[in-house]
C-alpha cells in the first residue's frame, strides 16, 4: 500500500509559547477554540462517536493551495477534452464533470486515532491556526469514479475486492482496463490489478473511492500525469 508522507502543518519547531488553534467541526458546524494539542481535539466529548478512519482535518492556508491545484486540474481536463474528439472527448468531459462536483480541502495527513495520539507524545502535536474537521459515523458506501459508464455511490460490501466492484461496469474510451486506484478514507492509495490476466484481491473499506483512470500513453507525458493530479484531488476530497 502506498503511504503518503505526513504534511508538516503543525509548528513543530515553534517556541514553547504558542497560540492555541481553532477547529470547526463538520457537519455539525461546531467551533472549538483554545485547542492546544491534537489529543485535546480527538478526545473531545463532542467527538465520542466519530469514526476516525474516515475523519479529515484540514488547515485554512493549505485549503487555498488545494483549491487552486484543483482548479488547475479542471482547466487541464477541459484543455485535453478540446484536443480530442468523439468518444475520447466525451469520456474526458464526463470525468471533468465528476471532478467539478468534488470539493477539496487542505487535508493534513496525520493519524487521528485517539488511542494512537494519546500514547505517542510525538503524535500529540500542538495546534496553531484555523482548522476544519470532518467526521461522522462509519460510511456504508463506496464511490466509483473515473472513465466508467456508471459512476457514483455504491453500497459497501465487506470482503468485496476492487475488481468485483467493477464487474458489469463498462469502461469508457481511453480508460485503463488493467488497473484501478483505491483511495482509502484515510488518504492512502493503492493501485489494484483488475484485469482477468493480473487480477488480485484488493479490498476497499467503507468510504473508499474506486477510480478508473487513463491508460498510459506512450507519447504524451502530460496526459499520463493527469492520473496523479486527479489522485491528488481525490485524496484531498472534502466529505459531502
Amino acid at each position: 500500500m502506498k503511504i503518503k508522507a505526513l504534511t508538516l502543518f503543525f509548528a513543530l519547531s515553534c517556541p514553547v509559547t504558542y497560540a492555541a488553534g481553532t477547529v470547526t467541526i463538520y457537519p455539525a458546524n461546531q467551533q472549538l477554540t483554545g485547542v492546544e494539542r491534537l489529543a485535546d481535539l480527538v478526545t473531545h466529548p463532542a467527538l465520542a462517536h466519530a469514526w476516525w478512519p474516515a475523519a479529515i482535518i484540514s488547515e485554512r492556508q493549505a485549503t487555498a493551495v488545494a483549491e487552486q491545484q484543483h482548479q488547475t486540474l479542471l482547466a487541464q481536463l477541459r484543455h485535453f477534452a478540446a484536443e480530442e474528439s468523439g468518444d475520447d472527448a466525451a469520456a474526458i468531459n464526463g470525468l471533468r464533470q465528476q471532478m467539478q462536483a468534488v470539493h477539496v480541502t487542505g487535508r493534513q495527513f496525520v493519524d487521528l486515532d485517539p488511542d494512537w495520539v494519546r500514547v505517542r507524545p510525538r503524535a500529540n502535536v500542538p495546534l496553531q491556526g484555523d482548522y476544519s474537521l470532518w467526521t461522522g459515523p462509519q460510511p456504508t458506501t463506496i464511490t466509483l469514479m473515473g472513465l466508467v459508464n456508471s459512476p457514483g455511490v455504491k453500497p459497501f460490501v465487506a470482503g468485496r475486492s476492487a475488481d468485483e466492484y467493477l464487474d458489469g461496469v463498462d469502461k469508457l474510451s481511453g480508460a485503463d482496463r488493467s488497473f484501478a486506484w483505491v483511495i482509502y478514507p484515510d488518504g492512502k492509495t493503492q493501485k489494484a490489478p483488475v484485469a482477468y490476466w493480473n487480477k488480485r484481491h484488493v479490498e476497499l473499506t467503507p468510504g473508499s473511492i474506486l477510480f478508473v483512470g487513463f491508460k498510459d500513453r506512450l507519447f504524451n507525458s502530460d496526459f499520463n500525469q493527469l492520473n496523479q493530479r486527479i489522485l491528488h484531488s481525490l485524496t484531498h476530497r472534502r466529505p459531502d
